[in-house]
């Protein structure tokens, strides 16, 4: 290993997690090599279900951004129980529920979140393994694609701080930093266009980009190929959402 190597395999997770933002191919220098990749990617995942926790906690605080929730959980019963999916009677005790759930909406919303986050960090890092080993020919193991996700995701975790801000400031649960900010005194959950608008999110994108050049760096693949095929990902995740979102 020359010295070079040597110093970068040897950077601090602090180090990395300011590169990650500055300098993100110096951020993922030395990551095959690391004998342990653990902390690159458990340290992000902990403070991001931190987060989500004081999120819950947050939006329970406040009257305004719950009634939004329920309010759109509302309107969601109400179009299932037009399309003849659930029974008014059945609607309306939901409704009921999620009024009445208090604190139970922070565990409740915890678990979720948990859930979520556990499912983008190991299931996002298997298609990217998966890309890496079969279509930019990469020998690399899932850990190191873990590491190297776990790394990209500090941008995610910027951009839930940042969306949290701005919803208590602005009153909203659509006030975050994409597109919807356009539309978001009357942003509309049911609406297509307004939710391929929030999709448009700049730390989302941002991260998109990153976990490209991550790419790249891990298979020796030119950096357009790795936001390419990071991009690809991020069209197929939207997709599904749109499609689960709408029933499409």
């Amino acid at each position: 290993m020359d010295e070079q190597s040597a110093t970068t395999e040897g950077q601090s997770l602090g180090t990395r997690i300011v590169n990650i933002f500055s300098s993100p191919s110096e951020a993922f220098e030395g990551i095959v090599t690391m004998e342990s990749k653990t902390s690159l990617w458990l340290v992000p995942m902990v403070v991001a279900i931190l987060l989500a926790v004081v999120f819950s906690f947050v939006i329970t605080s406040n009257e305004t951004l719950k009634g939004q929730i329920v309010d759109m959980q509302a309107k969601r019963m109400q179009q299932m129980v037009d399309e003849g999916k659930i029974t008014q009677e059945q609607a309306d005790r939901q409704q009921e529920a999620m009024e009445s759930m208090g604190a139970l909406f922070v565990v409740f919303g915890s678990i979720g979140a948990i859930v979520v986050i556990c499912l983008l960090y190991f299931g996002g890092t298997l298609v990217l393994w998966l890309i890496g080993k079969f279509a930019m020919k990469a020998a690399h193991g899932y850990s190191t694609y873990l590491a190297m996700y776990g790394l990209a995701s500090w941008i995610a975790v910027l951009g839930s701080v940042v969306s949290m801000l701005m919803m208590v400031r602005l009153g909203s649960m659509y006030a975050t930093p994409s597109l919807a900010l356009a539309v978001y005194p009357d942003y509309d959950p049911l609406n297509q266009m307004h939710f391929l608008y929030s999709k448009l999110e700049l730390f989302s994108l941002w991260e998109t980009v990153v976990i490209g050049i991550g790419l790249s760096k891990l298979t020796g693949k030119p950096t357009g190929v790795g936001i390419g095929y990071s991009f690809g990902v991020l069209i197929l995740i939207t997709l599904i959402s749109y499609l689960f979102s709408f029933g499409l």
